[in-house]
């Protein structure tokens, strides 16, 4: 049986960032990416895309200008950035991207639903490469990196780190042996799993990771076989934040 999986990100984000308050701090998470970048590495495994990504709910009255005037601060101090303002319905957001750099390119978005019963909105930063190099480590590990976190957001948010990268599948079981492998270099241990032929998407808890759930489960890995010379390999903390 032939089994698609995909997480929608705002979604599923959203519920963890409800339930899980702000146990995860940038001190923790920044390096999180790290790691995760070395296991692969060392497997190698070329990369396709990174990305570090944090999100905050926002308490907002249902003054009109309050979450203008807050966008109004984040253009002041990224005026270099792409800004572009929308309204769709109820939906209101303010997005931005950053120039592409050595280390990657950074995003923001601020987006609010207003309704006659309650208002919601969230902040959501993103920075993202496809290359990793030491450019990419460096920022996530500096005070720019910091700094950024907390001139965008009021609180601590949660972070959530991701690559995505191939490699080749001419060996057989070079997926499920990939997968025994990275969590070996993780000394993760499995908590659940759906295997498939062609697909596999692992759970596990790492101690070389943050236990920011609190449930054991602070790892996801997903590794798929395309039939053709190489394969894909996903691999995220706490959890992958990408359709795969």
């Amino acid at each position: 049986m032939n089994i698609k999986l995909a997480l929608s990100l705002f979604a599923i984000i959203g519920f963890i960032v409800l339930e899980l308050g702000n146990k995860t701090t940038v001190a923790d998470s920044a390096p999180d990416l790290i790691k995760l970048a070395a296991v692969l590495e060392a497997e190698s495994v070329s990369f396709k895309e990174w990305s570090v990504y944090s999100r905050e709910y926002i308490e907002v009255s249902n003054s009109p200008g309050e979450l203008e005037e807050y966008a109004k601060g984040l253009q002041d101090m990224f005026p270099d950035w792409d800004w572009s303002i929308s309204t769709k319905g109820h939906t209101w957001e303010v997005a931005a991207v950053s120039p592409p750099s050595v280390y990657g390119q950074e995003y923001l978005q601020l987006i609010s639903t207003r309704t006659p019963q309650e208002s919601n909105a969230y902040i959501i930063y993103k920075v993202t490469g496809g290359k990793w190099n030491e450019e990419s480590a460096a920022f996530l590990q500096s005070k720019k990196f910091s700094a950024r976190i907390n001139d965008i957001f009021r609180g601590k948010p949660s972070i959530f780190s991701c690559i995505e990268g191939k490699f080749n599948d001419r060996i057989d079981k070079a997926v499920p042996g990939k997968v025994t492998s990275i969590l070996e270099r993780l000394n993760a241990a499995e908590t659940e799993a759906l295997r498939e032929d062609d697909f596999i998407s692992v759970s596990a808890f790492s101690p070389n990771l943050p236990d920011t759930f609190g449930n054991g489960m602070n790892v996801q890995i997903a590794a798929r076989s395309t039939g053709g010379k190489d394969a894909t390999v996903i691999i995220g903390t706490p959890i992958i934040t990408v359709e795969y």
